[in-house]
């Protein structure tokens, strides 16, 4: 057990509340903690409350979500290269914009959202912490610069670091290991009706490459990207090799995608039947096709929302799953491989 502390009495003629106060410093000294006089907290957790709860915490914040906003329309208007910034961007745009390379346009609620949500967090800054803000601004404006400054450093070396992870453009692209890749399965069985109301059998299409997916009508973040892959691969291709390619698009929400939502969505997608068909069904039958496909899938109840696995299953002329592909630009550059290979191949 540790040794007691042994505080001195007061000298005589200190006042009772002296004396405690001189208690109260020796104990402070005696825990190594010292403590700010106006708040009686410990130095460090003082710091912290003056940061928070002062002008201080709201400008570095306002001043880094107007930089990142400000970065965001930068990334849109950037114009595109193969390599450094302009390389960065144009991923950015594909991926965080829902990008169509092929027609140039954006999914412009993707835009709308990115930009909204800072602006929404100023805003509540504001409301909170608007009074500090504005009296700083008003008497002591420059006390405001090594905030902005810090905001700068921290937006810029975020910048950087998301660059540098992009990589190289110019560096050469890995070849698609068409052998290791290839397997050779049959293709489960897809029986369902596209969004023109349609049956659409996948048997039927044997000697067809076919490309297989899943997508749902109120996804608005991954299933953007598999479509838009599937279109720039397949506008990648020939018109005479573009004939002897399908895709099927099943839904992975069947109780809410009936036929008239996958017309919508197929309308939303700019794709049409026979090329592209977009699957549903009655809700057991589409969960067994997807079980037999091997698409992993699960729903958020409190969201709804589907996390799911982004495939692409590309079955062969004779009816043979040949590749198990994802999202990415390496991957797209290998599905296009993979089915202008399987094009040639002889049909069943």
């Amino acid at each position: 057990m540790a040794d007691p502390i042994d505080v001195p009495p007061p000298a005589p003629g200190d006042s009772g509340a002296e004396g405690g106060g001189d208690v109260e410093g020796s104990a402070a000294a005696a825990s190594g903690l010292h403590r700010d006089d106006a708040s009686g907290l410990p130095r460090p957790l003082a710091a912290m409350h003056v940061f928070f709860s002062s002008w201080r915490f709201p400008v570095l914040m306002l001043a880094v979500l107007l930089s990142f906003d400000i970065f965001q329309i930068a990334m849109l208007v950037i114009p595109k290269a193969d390599t450094g910034i302009g390389a960065f961007a144009e991923e950015f745009r594909v991926w965080c914009y829902g990008l169509d390379q092929e027609t140039g346009k954006f999914e412009t609620s993707y835009i709308a959202i990115f930009l909204a949500q800072p602006a929404v967090m100023c805003g509540v800054l504001a409301v909170v912490w608007g009074k500090q803000v504005r009296e700083v601004l008003r008497t002591r404006p420059r006390a405001l610069v090594p905030y902005l400054g810090a905001a700068l450093v921290l937006v810029s070396g975020v910048l950087v670091a998301l660059v540098g992870l992009g990589g190289d453009a110019s560096a050469a692209p890995q070849p698609f290991p068409a052998a290791a890749l290839r397997t050779a399965k049959p293709a489960p069985a897809v029986a369902l009706t596209d969004q023109d109301g349609a049956k659409a059998d996948l048997a039927s299409l044997r000697g067809s490459v076919v490309v297989v997916t899943g997508i749902y009508a109120t996804c608005f973040h991954t299933c953007p990207l598999i479509m838009g892959q599937l279109r720039r691969s397949l506008g990648a291709l020939s018109a005479q090799e573009r004939e002897s390619v399908r895709v099927m698009a099943v839904t992975l929400n069947p109780e809410h995608d009936t036929q008239p939502v996958m017309l919508k969505t197929a309308a939303r997608y700019q794709v049409k039947s026979p090329e592209y068909r977009l699957l549903w069904g009655e809700p057991g039958e589409v969960n067994a096709t997807l079980d037999r496909l091997e698409i992993a899938r699960s729903k958020n109840p409190m969201s709804g929302e589907i996390d799911h696995a982004n495939l692409f299953i590309v079955i062969d002329r004779k009816g043979q799953v040949a590749y198990r592909l994802t999202l990415g630009e390496r991957q797209e550059r290998w599905l296009t491989d993979a089915i202008k290979l399987l094009v040639k191949e002889p049909g069943a």
